[in-house]
Order: C-alpha cells, then sequence, then structure tokens
C-alpha cells in the first residue's frame, strides 16, 4: 500500500517542478503553479531511488530527472533532500551507459550524473551485481570504492528502516 503512495508522491513532484520549470521559459499552461505549505514534504526529505531495470541513455535521463525534481519540489518548500540512488542488476546500466557514451559530444548522462552528485546525491553500486554479471569496476561512470555495497535489494531494505522512503521508477 505504502509502495503506490509514494510513487505517485514522486509523480507528483515531478509534475510540480514541470509546472514550475515551465514558468522559468515563459510558456502558459493556462493553470497558476500550485502554492504548497513549507510543511507539504515532511517526512519525504529521506529518498532511495532503487534502480534495477534496464534502458538506454533517454530511459535512464528520465529516472534522473525525476530525481531532480524531486529535488527542486523539496528545495521550493526549504527541505534538504537526501537521496540515494541505489542500483543493481540491469540498473548497473545506468553508469555503464555513462561510461560508453562519455565521450559523445551529445551525451547528456555522464552531465546529468555530475549535477546530481553536487546536490549530494549518493550512487551506490551493488557488488553482487559486478561479481555476477561479470562487470568490471573500471566500466562504471565516476564510481568511486565507496559507492560499492555489498547487496543492492538488502541496502535498500536497511535504508528503508532508517526511515528513508523507498521509490522504484
Amino acid at each position: 500500500m505504502l509502495k503506490p503512495i509514494l510513487f505517485s508522491m514522486f509523480m507528483a513532484s515531478s509534475l510540480l517542478t514541470q509546472v514550475a520549470s515551465a514558468e522559468e521559459a515563459k510558456f502558459d499552461p493556462g493553470v497558476p503553479a500550485p502554492k504548497v505549505a513549507d510543511d507539504y514534504y515532511a517526512g519525504a526529505e529521506k529518498v532511495i531511488v532503487h534502480v534495477s531495470m534496464d534502458g538506454d541513455e533517454k530511459k535512464y535521463m528520465g529516472v534522473l530527472g525525476n530525481v531532480s525534481n524531486y529535488i527542486k519540489a523539496l528545495d521550493a518548500t526549504g527541505k534538504k533532500t537526501d537521496a540515494i540512488i541505489v542500483m543493481n542488476g540491469d540498473g548497473l546500466g545506468l553508469l555503464t551507459t555513462a561510461k560508453q557514451v562519455e565521450m559523445n559530444a551529445d551525451a547528456k548522462l555522464p552531465a546529468k550524473i555530475a549535477e546530481l552528485k553536487e546536490k549530494g546525491v549518493k550512487f551506490e553500486v551493488c557488488y553482487n551485481t559486478l561479481i555476477g554479471r561479470k562487470i568490471k569496476f573500471e566500466d562504471l561512470y565516476d564510481a568511486k570504492p565507496e559507492d560499492v555495497i555489498p547487496s543492492g535489494v538488502a541496502e535498500a531494505g536497511r535504508l528503508q528502516s532508517q526511515g528513508y522512503q523507498l521509490l522504484k521508477p
């Protein structure tokens, strides 16, 4: 029951930020930007985004765009987001794809990862997946040894026990 509510909240925050971004671009969607109380997102400051799906640069950019929208929505109410992206299974494609395209002039994924890291977002890599899929650490974009966790799924559970909200795009 909690998961659908959190996903709805995640999507609502994305919509609110899209409305704010539309205003910045001088686009009039025909409705005023919603106003929210300072405590509107109370309890949503700590979030895990669990990435385990296969994708391409566009799909992973969508996931990271949602994380950006989440951060912007909370920032608008003065709340600081503690966001952790936990990747396991096919989700490691986020960093392997970024590594593969990093030298392409039109690649957006590496820059988006760097932008989110500058905002304090952590990117955690499942060690079990590295071993099971025979993925070399050097094939991951901008990964550090301290980013590696024993198990992505167990990490998501551990963080939930510490009050983080789980979002599964």
